[in-house]
């Protein structure tokens, strides 16, 4: 429809003051609740269809509850003071410079001359390029942006047909490794913080760098193996000889020695991981960490001024405290205990057990792709969702931000999945066929809630669930 973004932007509005000025206050919910509600109902359809960018839309809705009086400023925008926010422009910034100075180009180019050059050790070479170079750059699209392009190089070298079996078995394999283990590492995208920072403050804690890492060991392990074989049996061609490594190696000369900025930013990269790692050691904060890293790489001349501008995505970043601003307020404003009475009747039997949670709950979430495009929106609406009842599982709400994180990326259908799109854009939409896609992605729904399932004994073992 033409004016689909026009209508339902009226049609937001209308309901967003139909709510706040026409309906009666519930019994148990102040008018404060009523004004966040409100504007919660508004928010979600100006995100679910786009009506204008995602950040604007935030910061409206933010305004909106100072101008209404819901909350005063201070606790409107308190998120953007946290650490949580300062980490998130501090990974970008350790992730540009190591975009810009070619360092994750190279890692992935030299991992893969260790492998055969045929479509299983390939396979494996972006699997095992896109693990290591996952927590080093905080967002999906460069990425996805960069490492399609050498999967169609290698794809060329080896004489695979566009769209053919190989073709799509490779492009698959560098969006795997590069994109789907974000999951396994917090700093591996800026959404993992953002649905950590939707959590209460206890279970914040639970989730440093190192917890993440060990909690997401077991689903990490089954989305790798599982993701090979998934791989490696559709899409496998019948002929996979080994070809000669002509390409990755004129790629590598074409990148030339190491540069100072290389090797620099990955000097700063590691620390920074060590630092991240080991933070109840040292006791410095993970955002005092990755601040300190980008000023280094800014003295050492390896950002300048202008990186700031065009590298980092400010309009992320501003959405998603935007977003995470909505816990403490909904909060504040009384709306989680109303909500949690509301709900409970649908919700507490899907909270009530860990199985039953890891199952259900990704089904949930694949489901609202359907309609929800943004992977932040999806995993915030439905973590907003469980917010109310955090204080009655029987669980860490930890917990919930795991299987959040894992369960948003799918892409059974091309428009539910933005990094997937930026991937595709960068080979001209030329490697894989929809068919492939679609097959792929219902391998992966499985085997993630496969994934989480062998997880929850280790998360026991560890007192969370």
């Amino acid at each position: 429809m033409k004016h689909k973004k026009l209508i339902a932007g009226i049609v937001g509005i209308v309901l967003g003051v139909i709510i706040t000025f026409f309906i009666p206050t519930p019994h148990g919910l102040t008018h404060a609740g009523m004004i966040v509600l409100a504007s919660l109902v508004t928010a979600n359809i100006f995100w679910i269809f786009n009506v204008i960018p995602s950040f604007a839309t935030g910061l409206l809705m933010l305004s909106s509850w100072v101008v209404l009086g819901a909350v005063k400023f201070e606790i409107a925008y308190q998120i953007f003071s946290t650490t949580t926010m300062w980490i998130i422009i501090g990974g970008l910034g350790l992730g540009a410079a190591a975009t810009k100075t070619g360092l994750i180009k190279r890692i992935a180019l030299k991992i893969m001359t260790f492998f055969p050059a045929n479509f299983r050790g390939q396979t494996l070479a972006l699997f095992t390029a896109g693990t290591i170079i996952a927590p080093m750059i905080p967002s999906a699209h460069p990425k996805t942006a960069m490492s399609t392009p050498i999967a169609k190089g290698i794809s060329n070298a080896l004489g695979y047909k566009p769209f053919g079996k190989g073709s799509s078995g490779l492009f698959l394999a560098a969006l795997w490794g590069f994109f789907v283990t974000e999951a396994s590492f917090l700093s591996a995208t800026a959404q993992n913080y953002a649905f950590k920072g939707l959590l209460p403050a206890k279970a914040q804690a639970q989730l440093n760098w190192g917890n993440w890492f060990i909690m997401m060991i077991p689903w990490t392990i089954i989305i790798l193996i599982g993701g090979y074989f998934l791989l490696t049996f559709l899409f496998k061609p019948k002929d996979d000889k080994p070809v000669s490594r002509e390409f990755i190696s004129k790629q590598l000369d074409e990148l030339g020695p190491m540069s100072r900025e290389e090797k620099i930013t990955a000097a700063v990269i590691l620390v920074a991981i060590v630092f991240w790692i080991l933070e109840s050691v040292f006791n410095i904060p993970a955002a005092v960490t990755a601040i300190i890293g980008v000023s280094v790489l800014v003295a050492l001349k390896v950002l300048i001024p202008e990186d700031f501008k065009t590298r980092l995505s400010w309009n992320t970043i501003i959405f998603i405290g935007t977003v995470m601003a909505l816990g403490n307020v909904m909060q504040s404003a009384g709306l989680t205990t109303w909500l949690r009475r509301i709900l409970a009747p649908a919700i507490s039997p899907i909270i009530g057990n860990i199985y039953i949670t890891v199952i259900v709950l990704p089904i949930i979430i694949y489901l609202c792709k359907f309609v929800v495009v943004s992977l932040i929106s999806t995993g915030t609406l439905i973590t907003i969702g469980l917010l109310p009842f955090f204080s009655q599982m029987s669980f860490s709400p930890a917990i919930i931000a795991i299987i959040v994180t894992t369960s948003v990326n799918v892409w059974l259908l091309s428009y539910m999945n933005a990094p997937i799109l930026t991937g595709s854009a960068a080979v001209q939409d030329s490697m894989a066929s929809r068919g492939a896609m679609a097959k792929s992605s219902i391998g992966y729904m499985f085997l993630n809630i496969i994934g989480l399932l062998i997880c929850v004994p280790l998360w026991q073992l560890m007192g969370i669930a």
